[in-house]
């Protein structure tokens, strides 16, 4: 990976220069610091005031592409003009544009069933908790004592084993939280690509830029797939961690100071073209 605020210079003329644009950031830990609790996170108020500026550019569209449920991401940032993408894809709202995975939506009655089971069998671990949203599950063990552990990862796997036997579920670890999905062909990559072609129209292959901005194993499926467009993936946190991405920023400080220079870039260049 390489580091974006030195290398931006020598892409900036691409992105303003393209006919449509499209900014996708994940929002916990990309946009937001990582809290203790899901409930507890804030976007920084200086980010909320930066997208807001952005939405306003022309030839720009910006796109939040979260775990959360759609409702809770909506709450949570409260930006008019913005494409919310939520659990990992399955369901998406936007100015004129709507989006529910069926085959997720028509197995929400089983992740039903698996978070009432999970949260029965988790109730002795300490810290341990599920976090229903519809068309996905979080099981959260940030707050699991280290004793604990084992004993949680033990007790996950067997719960979880008769469903991926069968195939109805998809698992993805990422920070302190194991994910459990619908086994759908459909990931934050797919709906990212998905939505630039609708979008963008005849200039999706020609003059259009995409950027994807995240910090978890979840956001690895949208590197790989910004790559294979042409675009700029982006890493935030360590970079000495294995991913797809190209780019890296250290953290959601870095990220908006980035995206504060992308908007002055723009807007300065909106202002000059004839």
């Amino acid at each position: 990976m390489r580091p974006l605020q030195v290398l931006w210079p020598t892409i900036r003329q691409r992105v303003l220069s393209a006919r449509h644009g499209l900014l996708c950031c994940d929002v916990d830990g990309t946009l937001a610091p990582i809290v203790d609790h899901p409930s507890r996170a804030r976007l920084p108020a200086g980010t909320t005031r930066l997208l807001t500026r952005l939405v306003d550019l022309p030839r720009l569209r910006v796109v939040l592409v979260s775990g959360r449920a759609l409702h809770d991401l909506k709450r949570m940032v409260g930006v008019r003009g913005l494409y919310y993408i939520g659990n990992h894809g399955l369901e998406l709202q936007g100015p004129n544009l709507r989006y529910v995975n069926p085959v997720a939506r028509a197995r929400r009655p089983l992740l039903k069933r698996v978070a009432g089971k999970f949260k029965a069998a988790l109730r002795p671990i300490p810290g341990a908790w599920v976090e229903e949203k519809g068309l996905t599950l979080s099981v959260h063990w940030r707050a699991v004592p280290r004793s604990a552990q084992r004993t949680f990862h033990q007790l996950l796997k067997t719960l979880t084993a008769p469903y991926l036997r069968r195939g109805v579920i998809h698992l993805t670890r990422g920070k302190r939280v194991v994910e459990i999905r619908p086994a759908v062909d459909w990931d934050k990559g797919m709906v990212v690509d998905w939505l630039l072609k609708r979008l963008a129209g005849r200039f999706t292959s020609t003059r259009h830029w995409i950027t994807y901005l995240g910090d978890d194993q979840t956001d690895e499926d949208a590197f790989r797939m910004v790559n294979r467009l042409g675009g700029i993936s982006v890493f935030v946190g360590d970079p000495r961690r294995r991913t797809a991405a190209r780019f890296w920023l250290k953290d959601p400080q870095e990220v908006r100071r980035w995206l504060a220079t992308l908007e002055r870039w723009k807007r300065w260049n909106s202002s000059n073209s004839p």
